[in-house]
């Protein structure tokens, strides 16, 4: 699907002045309305074969340009069924007479012709509409370009009854300087599609840029689709899509990558099979990358399996990438180590998939690029009130939470922090709030009642680590994850 204009034929000849019609009659307003000397004359439609062909005369009254007009059909309820639109150069005083079929065809009971109008310093959307059929909603949309050629492109999001974005689609085509063409691209959520958003795409930055996302269940599978746009050079782009539980666990991980050319609009789809345990959905934009990255971890049960999913972005240089596996079974015994590989080209994103035996509980990976240095994932940092940290022993992630260093963030969210040697535990105090957490144990008590943690104080390296969301959020912070930049953003009260 894209840009579309094959139902629109130029006629001979020119009559009556009319803008909007509606079904059994054409009317005629008592002058014409013009826009930059471009008006819209006779207009009358029918039926014919199934669509509504509308046929319409317009008219340059200036000196030559890009001309440029569009048709839409409504239902009996006013809603925008379709649109349909195109430009050409017209000499001075010339009529056109063209021929637009509108394949909603029954279902139109009004219909606008519309004169483009001036074209601006960037494009805009004229107009759009949208309607069921066969099973997909049909989107179209009638797009003017700016003064000056370039990609140009159309962006559709479906939402369901509650407004969650369910399915998101886009197009994209060059147009010359002052184009008038119509989109149309197909949704095929269309039985949980209540609504239909439509917008233009005109590339304002240099760099890769996430347009849209949404998510939806189907065959107990979470379907997640979107659309990206690339920088003002051709390259390799990719997504990488993370989803979470409830409690902030990666549970699965998917990836895309291709290569896009400059300024191209272009859809994903991903399927996390984790389905309706999945939450929380984050989306990461890839490709531009010097050194390899491990982006994500996912970590989850299928079947009484352990399957381990993971998104790796390769740097500039194509190469092998080595992933070295420990496994463990119920008891922490080792089961042995494994190592695979994968060749991956220059700034390429693709999905490792682990799938263990029954045995393995739990599993140890290490990361290797082909001249056998150690990859780590991208560093995580933390930022309080707007100011970077920074700990000598660097925050980590551990089944989904974030681990800190034990005194410096109670120190830092003015938090006194004391620790008992002997029964290994933390106690702080901040106003009337009391924490206590306690080596190795999910359970911490806070004001006297019991809170289960989602991962355990431990040690790393000789430090006591604690977990940062569950610390800020009981001493009253707002806690946020911005995870285009595995940054924890805590803003205190």
């Amino acid at each position: 699907m894209g840009r579309w204009n094959k139902h629109i034929v130029k006629l001979w000849g020119a009559g009556f002045l009319a803008l909007s019609l509606t079904l059994g009659s054409v009317q005629m307003p008592a002058s014409a309305e013009a826009t930059q000397n471009v008006t819209v004359l006779e207009s009358s439609h029918e039926l014919v074969n199934g669509k509504m062909r509308v046929t319409a005369d317009i008219r340059n009254g200036g000196t030559g340009a890009e001309a440029g007009f569009y048709v839409v059909g409504y239902d009996a309820n006013g809603q925008a069924l379709e649109a349909v639109g195109d430009s050409e150069y017209m000499m001075s005083d010339e009529i056109g007479t063209y021929e637009v079929d509108l394949d909603s065809g029954s279902s139109v009971k009004r219909v606008e012709v519309l004169p483009a109008g001036p074209a601006g310093d960037q494009a805009r959307l004229l107009a759009s509409g949208y309607y069921a059929s066969n099973g997909v909603i049909n989107v179209s949309g009638v797009v003017q370009n700016s003064t000056v050629g370039h990609n140009v492109g159309l962006l559709a999001v479906g939402y369901d009854a509650s407004g969650k974005a369910v399915e998101v689609t886009s197009a994209d085509s060059y147009f010359g300087g002052s184009d008038v063409g119509t989109f149309v691209v197909e949704l095929k959520a269309a039985k949980l599609i209540k609504s239909v958003k439509v917008s233009v795409v005109d590339p304002v930055e240099d760099a890769v840029k996430l347009l849209q996302s949404g998510s939806r269940l189907e065959n107990g599978k979470l379907i997640v689709t979107g659309s990206i746009q690339n920088r003002n050079k051709g390259g390799q782009a990719g997504v990488i899509v993370v989803g979470s539980n409830a409690s902030g666990k990666v549970l699965e991980v998917n990836t895309t990558s291709g290569y896009l050319s400059s300024n191209e609009i272009a859809n994903f789809q991903a399927e996390l099979e984790g389905g309706k345990a999945i939450s929380d959905l984050k989306v990461f934009l890839t490709g531009n990358s010097q050194t390899p990255k491990i982006i994500a971890e996912g970590r989850t049960t299928i079947n009484n399996k352990l399957v381990v999913t993971i998104g790796v972005e390769n740097g500039d240089v194509s190469q092998r990438i080595t992933v070295k596996s420990t496994a463990y079974d119920a008891k922490g015994r080792s089961l042995g180590t494994d190592t695979d590989s994968m060749f991956m080209t220059a700034n390429e994103t693709t999905t490792l998939r682990i799938d263990y035996d029954t045995r393995v509980k739990s599993v140890k990976l290490k990361y290797y690029d082909q001249s056998g240095r150690e990859i780590g994932e991208a560093p995580i940092r933390i930022k309080i009130n707007g100011q970077l940290q920074s700990y000598a022993q660097s925050p980590v992630m551990v089944g989904g939470s974030v681990l800190v260093p034990m005194r410096p963030i109670f120190e830092s969210l003015d938090a006194s922090v004391k620790w008992d040697q002997k029964t290994q535990s933390v106690s702080s105090s901040k106003g009337s709030t009391q924490i206590k957490l306690k080596m190795g144990s999910k359970q911490a008590v806070v004001n006297g009642k019991t809170a289960t943690l989602d991962s355990a104080p431990r040690m790393v390296k000789g430090t006591t680590m604690v977990p940062l969301r569950f610390v800020a959020s009981a001493l009253g912070c707002e806690v946020k994850w911005d995870g285009n930049e595995k940054m924890v953003l805590i803003t205190t009260k």
